[in-house]
Formats: structure tokens, C-alpha cells, sequence
């Protein structure tokens, strides 16, 4: 049954990649897709996990090399009454970039990402601080987090990053539990600075709303967008926030949803999430400070690594440009991109950012090439973080690792048993410890 519902998924994928391919998404591909998808999920449910493993790399890539091929061969206007693929589109509009300006800009692009990479890195060094656990934060928490996000461009969603830092942590400090427990307040407090992003910039940036509803052919339904916006991404950010200074708030919440609707589905895993929020900030009770700092940090990675999409559409010349809605727009194309199924968000990104923001650079060519050079800008800036996975031998250490003041012993590092850096051994452990 299994096998049988994975092979009709592929069946009608192949009709969606021949659409792709003629530049003809309509309503037949957009049912097929669904039934792809529909298909896909249900029978890999049905089948053996190690197969599982083995479909989902395979589908992810297939996916998001369609998805690129469907965004370049969607026909746009070029001129008036000549219609042409956006990758000829593309084509006629390179030519016109002024190479001085663009790597002038570039090299600022780069320069903005990795002043939230250090941010980020920072907000973890503080994670790992109010747990009891200290490193050297440039030679060991910056160099891990550069290898961390060098492996992350290889693997699917953040294993890479994540996964490594937490290994690193982990292992120098031999506190595997606390370790783990900053991690999960991490990737909460992540989410939060994205979201608080979106809450800040939106103001500035409403045009980017009226441009969307107007392109839907519905511009009185701004406000209620815009409303729509602020209550998902305010309110995520208040609860966290809230949940940071009184966690008993929270666990109070969490609590009566559980007596009185706990046993519904969806609400049954939103209860699951609220308490292993509560329990992580459980553990750093009395270091609201800290917690307010961390949250500053990814508020600044979130907000860098949106502003980057402005310096890279001055790159290619888009002298109209405006950094807040630009910023402002960035941040949904970044949550898009984050919760879609394509390999570091390719294709979708570029989709996205021409959905929202076409108007904003001055046509659809214009914005695929401003969030294609964003990806490349981020990478560029920290690409380099391979180096110190080369240099990182069986018998590197940190300078110091305390925990709780106290140097660790590396004596209990064996080497020869540790077996490296294993992302999904690293990902089944936290899954484990998040159930506990």
C-alpha cells in the first residue's frame, strides 16, 4: 500500500515537472501537486522508517530542482505585448549591472550577514553561560558556528548548524542535558527574533501589504492582512517573552488547556510545546537578564539577514529600493523559506521574494535575482567556517571549558570511541531528551 501511494506521488509529480517545464502552472498542476503531496505523506507513513530515510532526501532534491525549474520558465512580461521565462528575463538584466556597484554592495550584503552570525553565535555563548557551561566564545563558539552552518549548506533544514554547535557543547563540556536545554530554548528564542522582526519592520513597510492585496486584485484587504500579521507574529512574541520573565504564566495556561481541550489533537501538541518551553526556561530561573540579552542577539540575526536582501538589490541596481519594505518583506520570504520542503530554501526563496517584493525592486527578474545573490551573500560570508572543520583533529580542545566554574577534564574524551559528528544521532538525542 506504502510502496504503491509513493509510486502514484511520483506519477503525479512527473505531471507537475512536465507543466514546470512548458511554464504552464495552472489548476492542473497545482491538483496534481496537491495529490503528489497528499500521496507522498500518507505513504511514507506506511512504509519502514530506514526506507523512509532513503525517500526523503531523494524527494526533497527532486522537489526543489522542479521548483527552480517551474520559477525560471514562468513566462513574465518583459515590454509590452512580449511575454518570455523569467530566466531570459534575468539574462537581459544582468547585462545592465554595473560590475563596480556590485560588488561594492555585495561585499556590504556580506558584511551585514556575518554581523548576525555573530549574534547569533552570541546568543548560544549566553545560552551555554546561564546553563553553567563556558567556552573561549571567538576560538571555539564562533569557529563552531562556522562549521556548524559550512555542514548546514550540505544537509537538510538546520541539522548542520544545530547539530554541530550542540555536539561541540556537548561534548567538551560533558553535560549533554544542559547542553540539549539550551539548545530548545535556542531554536524558541530563534523563531521569537524572526517574528519580532516582522513586528518592528511592518510599520515602515505596510506598502509591501497594499502592493500584495492590490496584486490579488483585493487592496481594500490590506488592513486585515496586516492585522492578521501582527496578532500571529505579536502574539508568538508575547507569549515568548511573557513565558521568559513569568513562566508560571505559561505552565498556568499549558495547564488548563490540557484539563479542558487537551485531548484534541492540535491543541494536545501545542500543549506538548508550551511545556517544553516552560521546562527549558525552567532551568534559568532567575537570569531574565540573560534571557532578554540571547533575545536581543537573534532579534539582531534576524533583522541583519533581512536587511541583506536591501544591499543586494542595490547591488544589481535597483536604485529605487527602500530598506524597510524590502527588510519588512524579507522577513515573511524568510519564514516562508524556513517552513518550505526544498534544500536551503532554494527555489522557494526566489519565489517568494517575487511574490512579495516585485514591486518593491522593480519586477519579478529583478527579485529573483536579489534573493538568489541573498543566499549567495550569506553563504560567501561564512563558507570559510570549512577551514576549521579541516583543522579540527581527534585531539583538538578549547582552550578552557568550565562548567559551573570548573575546568573539565578532558581526560574522558576518548577519541577513538567518540565517532564524530553524526547530525541525526545528534537530532535522535535531543528528541529523546525533549521527551523525557
Amino acid at each position: 500500500m506504502g510502496y504503491g501511494l509513493i509510486a502514484v506521488a511520483f506519477l503525479l509529480f512527473g505531471v507537475v515537472s512536465w507543466k514546470a517545464w512548458e511554464g504552464a502552472l495552472g489548476l492542473v498542476a497545482i491538483i496534481a501537486l496537491a495529490g503528489a503531496f497528499g500521496a507522498f505523506w500518507v505513504g511514507r507513513k506506511k512504509v519502514d522508517a530506514q526506507v523512509r530515510k532513503k525517500l526523503d532526501m531523494p524527494a526533497k532534491v527532486l522537489f526543489t530542482l522542479v521548483g527552480i525549474m517551474a520559477l525560471l520558465r514562468h513566462p513574465i512580461d518583459i515590454e509590452e505585448g512580449v511575454r518570455a521565462p523569467i530566466y531570459e528575463a534575468i539574462a537581459l538584466y544582468i547585462d545592465q549591472v554595473d560590475t563596480g556597484t556590485f560588488i561594492l554592495y555585495a561585499c556590504i550584503a556580506m558584511a551585514v550577514k556575518f554581523v548576525g552570525v555573530i549574534s547569533s553565535a552570541f546568543a548560544w555563548h549566553l545560552l551555554l553561560k546561564g546553563q553553567g557551561i563556558r567556552f573561549p566564545f571567538w576560538s571555539k563558539i564562533m569557529t563552531a558556528f562556522l562549521i556548524g552552518r559550512f555542514i548546514g549548506t550540505f544537509l537538510p533544514s538546520t541539522l548542520g548548524l544545530d547539530g554541530y554547535t550542540l555536539y561541540e557543547a556537548g561534548r567538551y563540556s560533558g553535560q549533554w542535558p544542559r547542553a540539549i536545554t539550551a539548545k530548545a530554548l535556542e531554536k524558541f528564542i530563534g523563531v521569537t527574533g524572526l517574528f519580532l522582526g516582522m513586528v518592528v519592520t511592518m510599520p515602515f513597510g505596510y506598502q509591501v501589504i497594499v502592493d500584495v492585496t492590490t496584486k490579488m486584485g483585493q487592496p481594500e484587504s490590506a488592513p486585515l492582512l496586516a492585522g492578521a500579521i501582527a496578532a500571529v507574529a505579536g502574539g508568538v512574541s508575547a507569549v515568548v517573552v511573557v513565558g521568559l520573565v513569568w513562566p508560571s504564566i505559561i505552565q498556568w495556561f499549558a495547564r488548563l488547556f490540557e484539563r479542558i481541550l487537551g485531548g484534541i489533537g492540535p491543541l494536545k501538541k501545542l500543549v506538548g510545546i508550551l511545556n517544553q518551553f516552560t521546562n527549558a526556561v525552567g532551568a534559568y530561573r532567575g537570569k531574565v537578564g540573560l534571557l532578554m540579552l540571547a533575545l536581543a542577539s537573534k532579534f539582531v540575526t534576524h533583522f541583519t539577514t533581512a536587511a541583506v536582501y536591501f544591499f543586494t538589490a542595490l547591488a544589481i541596481g535597483v536604485t529605487t529600493a527602500e530598506f524597510w519594505p524590502i527588510t519588512f518583506g524579507s522577513t515573511i520570504q524568510i519564514l516562508a523559506t524556513l517552513l518550505s520542503p526544498t534544500i536551503a530554501g532554494e527555489g522557494a526563496r526566489e519565489a517568494f521574494q517575487a511574490l512579495l517584493l516585485s514591486e518593491q525592486l522593480g519586477g519579478v527578474a529583478q527579485a529573483v535575482l536579489s534573493g538568489a545573490l541573498g543566499f549567495i551573500a550569506a553563504e560567501a560570508a561564512t563558507l570559510w567556517g570549512g577551514m576549521f572543520l579541516w583543522t579540527r583533529k581527534a585531539g583538538w580542545r578549547p582552550k578552557f571549558a568550565e562548567v559551573d566554574g570548573q575546568q573539565v577534564d578532558y581526560a574522558w574524551i576518548d577519541d577513538e570511541d567518540d565517532g564524530g559528528f553524526d547530525a541525526e544521532k545528534i537530532a535522535k538525542a535531543r528528541a529523546e531528551h525533549t521527551q523525557k
